[in-house]
């Protein structure tokens, strides 16, 4: 019956087809976990407008989405007509009971704009650089 059919394997043969499925389980998981985490962030900032006041201002409207109440840092960053960056500043959101925040900022540039973006936020206060809104 061996020769028709084959022989059935043994405990020992089997451990490294079930260790083989147990490990490629967890690394499912984790590359789940991980694409949801990175598809919601806790922290969303986005640039609204902006406006260049002059050759060395700009004037840029700032939203931020956040999941809770913490402070929000975000990195406002302008270039020049070349794509050299001319000014770059950040901002700090404080905490608050409000999911959605807007500000008005005005960003100091080496030269005159043509282009502004907001480049990084996170959640936090940010360094000693770190502005308020509406200073």
């Amino acid at each position: 019956m061996a020769e028709r059919y084959g022989v059935v394997p043994t405990r020992r043969q089997r451990l490294p087809l079930v260790l083989g499925v147990l490990v490629s389980l967890v690394l499912l998981a984790w590359l789940l976990w991980a694409a949801w985490s990175h598809s919601t962030p806790a922290v969303a900032g986005g640039l609204t407008s902006y406006d260049v006041v002059s050759s060395h201002q700009v004037r840029v409207v700032v939203d931020v989405s956040r999941q809770d109440g913490d402070p929000v840092t975000c990195t406002v960053s302008a270039q020049a007509e070349d794509h050299v960056v001319v000014g770059e500043d950040d901002v700090t959101f404080p905490a608050g009971p409000a999911r959605t925040v807007q500000t008005t900022m005005t960003l100091r540039t080496e030269r005159e704009a043509t282009s502004v973006a907001v480049t990084d936020c996170r959640a936090g206060s940010g360094g000693p650089g770190a502005r308020a809104p509406g200073r």
